[in-house]
């Protein structure tokens, strides 16, 4: 009977109708909200549904597409949160795009999202996800974009919008009247460069041969260049300022980053001021070397033939030896052994003697020296 009760509950409990999550609300909203034409910024998309929900395939309808009018990327997931407002709590989904106007306008848009809502179901001891194809109506989004202020607008303006910085350095800073110098710029920043920003160069001179700048990298909100000058007389003191001039939506101003002006010295260059000082030493101050001829003595030649003499002996006597051994090993070993032994020990005696008489002969002229002189 309790067995029956039980079936019967789960019976019920799966005949129940089930009810799918929904989407509760959503809004698109721009950041930063004050944009002008051509700044680069994001479009901020939440989307609200039933807590413990997923989305899936998101569309996006009644939404301003026209390329001519902006260029919005696509939306990516961003971190969503759970939400607790009043009594009731959801899951808040968020998706990001960057986005940037080309003509200004001020148009109120009604948007409705398409997605399939993705949710966990539990029967029993079991779980599987169901998927729905849901639809909502979103709040009205208003897109004002404003036109780039004429008040102020600088003569190279080139349409950049954002913040930049303009750094610029020689290759040398020391020079002479020909050299070669090489001028490196590098622009970087946050915002929109423009499809034909081009790195700005400083103003010509006519105390400078100049070449055209050669650029080296080129990225969205990055470019490097470098360009040769040739100073052509002592004239030519200072490269002139470079200037790159941009919108700041964050002030609503215009603005510039300078760089420069870059100073020249004219000197004498470390290669050539060695050359000159040795050149001057070899030409007025000629150095003399003078050189001692080595004396060597009867004596000396003496003393070092005595030395000598020992060597020899002991040398001798042992090419003896074992010449003597290897004559006679083949038939009498032991003679051989013999013979060549008692020359070896003669000889190297011999020599020690020598060499004794020569140590003793050298001490003695050493110590009537040293008596003579005393």
């Amino acid at each position: 009977m309790r067995c029956s009760a039980r079936w019967l509950s789960l019976l019920l409990l799966l005949a129940l109708p089930v009810h799918a999550g929904e989407i509760l609300g959503g809004r698109f909203k721009t950041v930063p909200e004050t944009l002008y034409v051509n700044q680069a910024f994001e479009i901020h998309f939440e989307l609200e549904v039933t807590f413990g929900s997923e989305v899936e395939d998101v569309r996006v309808t009644g939404f301003p597409n026209n390329p001519d009018l902006i260029t919005v990327g696509r939306l990516e997931n961003a971190e969503g949160s759970r939400v607790t407002r009043g009594t009731q709590t959801f899951t808040m989904h968020r998706f990001i795009a960057k986005a940037r106007c080309h003509q200004p306008i001020d148009r109120v848009f009604r948007p409705q999202v398409h997605c399939m809502l993705v949710e966990r179901r539990s029967a029993g001891f079991f779980s599987h996800w169901q998927s729905f194809p849901k639809q909502k109506q979103l709040e009205p989004f208003t897109l004002r974009v404003r036109p780039l202020p004429e008040a102020g607008r600088p003569d190279n303006f080139s349409g950049a919008i954002g913040n930049f910085n303009l750094e610029g350095k020689l290759s040398q800073n020391t020079v002479q009247p020909g050299d070669i110098i090489t001028l490196s710029l590098e622009l970087s920043g946050e915002g929109w460069l423009g499809d034909q920003a081009a790195m700005p160069a400083p103003p010509d001179s006519p105390y400078f041969k100049r070449y055209p700048p050669k650029e080296l990298l080129r990225e969205a909100t990055h470019l490097k260049s470098e360009q040769v000058f040739i100073p052509q007389s002592t004239n030519a003191t200072e490269i002139a300022a470079t200037r790159f001039s941009f919108f700041n939506p964050a002030t609503g101003k215009y603005e510039e980053s300078v760089a420069g002006p870059f100073r020249l010295t004219f000197g004498v260059t470390q290669d050539a001021a060695v050359t000159e000082e040795v050149r001057v030493i070899d030409t007025a101050y000629p150095k003399t070397s003078v050189t001692h001829a080595q004396i060597i003595t009867r004596e000396q030649v003496d003393q070092t033939l005595r030395h000598s003499v020992p060597l020899l002996v002991a040398g001798g006597g042992v090419l003896v030896a074992f010449f003597v051994f290897f004559l006679l090993v083949g038939t009498h070993k032991v003679l051989a052994a013999g013979v060549g032994l008692l020359i070896l020990v003669g000889s190297l005696a011999t020599g020690y003697r020598l060499h004794s008489k020569t140590a003793l002969s050298t001490r003695h002229l050493t110590r009537r020296a040293e008596v003579r002189f005393a």
